[in-house]
């Protein structure tokens, strides 16, 4: 059976095509980062296939020209320094870059992986594009390494699973936009669903859901459903991080327990008549602590107004004489300082709390005390901000480094 053919009343919308365009469950799963942790998964597959074809004579199509063979594929998403490079200058970057040779001939095209091809815009691998990156070598040393000044820059190409959907979407089919390349932009990459969740944070949890409904098409079986139930999986996952995860958060690093959430998700689904109601259920669960949180987060943002607060950095920076550092950047640390110390005095504060009103008027009282020490600490911040401000920019980080 298809995937684009699964139909049940367990599924939103009534079948799984509907229920992979579902915004309520693409918000409820991107609660646990679903979408990034599918898009850095079709990231290395791309660029794993991409890598495969310097075996079998892949070329790039030259304007009246021979085409030329690919000789190399630079994989800029895994870059820091182009990416901090490009974006401080407005510019995009693909994921990939491949380079064609011949001779003295040169040509280039950008690719970008995109699992969800509605997503991909032409744009984005334009030679326009390309031609801003041969820009910023100087910026970054290594980028673009023994490419010529004037290479053939060729219209780029996306990286899309060859499955069901992508198909759908490439016949203009309305996802949550609308597909705007053409099919000709687009190369299909083979997607394994047996193998595609392989060392995918949560990808366990998905089995359980999948058995409360019980379709024909299995996630390891179909890519469709794997989706499906990988995004259920991850809203499970932002779940547990929100009832679990402090309510007054800094710096805090919290480990997801996987094992904790799948056996919380068969138990909820005891009860629960599909896996989307199972997820439903539960968000409703939390959000009571959700609630606590956003208390607490209001009770503890920093009481000094940024209407009061560009002055007052101002004032600061003309009695030192200099221009005062951004405002974002000043409340950002002075924030960061606040939170600490409210953390010293009250702990973590794990939920459920009993007792919240309290809570929230000790941290109120506790607000009101500290702010004489917040003026002395915003001049603090302030001075120094200045005084980076002044240091002499670092040089270029060459591809291949780690600064440390």
């Amino acid at each position: 059976m298809r995937d684009d053919d699964i139909r049940s009343p367990l599924l939103p919308g009534g079948d799984l095509v509907a229920a992979l365009l579902d915004r309520e469950v693409m918000g409820l799963a991107d609660r646990g980062g679903a979408s990034n942790l599918i898009g850095d998964r079709w990231a290395d597959i791309a660029a794993a296939h991409a890598e495969t074809w310097l075996q079998r004579d892949y070329v790039i199509a030259v304007e009246d020209q021979e085409p030329l063979p690919i000789v190399r594929v630079d994989r800029l998403d895994a870059i820091p320094a182009v990416a901090a490079a490009a974006s401080k200058r407005g510019l995009q970057n693909p994921d990939l870059l491949l380079i064609a040779q011949r001779g003295n001939e040169q040509a280039i095209q950008a690719a970008d992986a995109k699992f969800s091809v509605e997503t991909a815009r032409s744009k984005q691998v334009s030679p326009e594009v390309v031609l801003g990156l041969l820009d910023l070598r100087e910026h970054v040393p290594g980028l673009l390494h023994g490419v010529g000044d004037r290479p053939h820059v060729e219209p780029g190409v996306f990286l899309c699973p060859d499955y069901p959907l992508t198909h759908i979407m490439l016949r203009r089919r309305r996802g949550i936009v609308r597909t705007t390349v053409r099919p000709e932009e687009v190369v299909l990459v083979p997607a394994d669903p047996a193998r595609f969740w392989d060392e995918v944070q949560g990808a366990e949890i998905m089995f359980p859901l999948a058995d409360t409904d019980d379709l024909p098409a299995r996630p390891e079986e179909h890519l469709m459903a794997g989706v499906y139930y990988f995004r259920l999986a991850r809203a499970a996952v932002g779940f547990w991080l929100d009832a679990t995860k402090p309510l007054l958060l800094h710096n805090d690093t919290v480990n997801v327990d996987f094992g904790d959430v799948r056996e919380e998700a068969i138990r909820r689904s005891l009860s629960a008549a599909s896996a989307f109601e199972v997820i439903r259920r539960w968000d409703v669960d939390v959000q009571s602590i959700r609630s606590q949180r956003a208390a607490v987060d209001q009770v503890a943002a920093l009481p000094i107004p940024g209407r009061e607060l560009r002055p007052m950095t101002a004032r600061i920076a003309d009695a030192v004489g200099g221009e005062p550092p951004s405002a974002n950047q000043v409340r950002r640390r002075l924030g960061a300082w606040y939170r600490g110390e409210l953390r010293d005095r009250f702990g973590p504060i794990y939920p459920p709390v009993a007792d919240l009103p309290s809570i929230l008027r000790q941290l109120a009282d506790v607000g009101r005390d500290l702010m004489p020490q917040a003026e002395r600490e915003l001049e603090r911040i302030v001075r120094l901000l200045m005084m980076d401000a002044n240091v002499p920019e670092q040089p270029a980080v060459t591809i291949g480094e780690s600064r440390r």
